[in-house]
């Protein structure tokens, strides 16, 4: 047998299959198709502190050389994902990493301190990559300080390890 864990410092991996936040759902939606804890880890969708409704249709587009989405982070929020998502998700054996979001600087840390109480999350994936409609569309992972305050935010208020998630329009890291 092939050894195929990762180890990445702060958590081992017995596979490096990681599902992409945003794409897998909660995770919970693929159970019908196969055994979730084949997989390296669960990336859920991302997490807000309250529900979000998204974008109103239509939300998918074809085009002609492929297809626009635009969801708009719809969700369940914070409390109902811990009562009825994450418990499930814990019986298999699997890492959880849960996507953390904001629409604020500040829901970003109050969602991590929330879920921070809870049994069996192996890292948060900040979700800084998205547009942040409170400040004219910008993305908080185009500008070093302001990714740099929000990790700061976060790491104050979790020992959870943290992964974050930046925009593909930053050309220099």
């Amino acid at each position: 047998m092939v050894d195929l864990s990762v180890d990445l410092g702060f958590m081992k991996l017995k596979n490096p299959i990681l599902t992409a936040s945003g794409t897998f759902g909660y995770g919970l939606e693929f159970t019908p198709f196969f055994d979730l804890s084949i997989l390296g880890g669960v990336i859920t969708k991302g997490i807000f502190l309250e529900p979000t409704e998204g974008n109103p249709p239509p939300r998918i587009w074809e085009t002609s050389c492929g297809m626009l989405n635009s969801i708009g982070l719809q969700g369940i929020g914070v409390e109902r994902f811990t009562r009825e998502i994450l418990p499930v998700l814990r019986k298999f054996d699997t890492h959880i990493i849960v996507n953390v979001c904001g629409h604020t600087d500040d829901e970003y840390a109050r969602v991590a301190s929330y879920l921070s109480r809870e049994k069996g999350i192996s890292a948060f994936e900040l979700n800084i990559s998205c547009p942040n409609i409170h400040r004219n569309g910008l993305c908080p992972a185009m500008d070093p300080e302001w990714t740099y305050r929000i990790v700061k935010m976060v790491k104050e208020v979790t020992s959870i390890p943290i992964i974050v998630k930046l925009s593909p329009n930053v050309t220099d890291i």
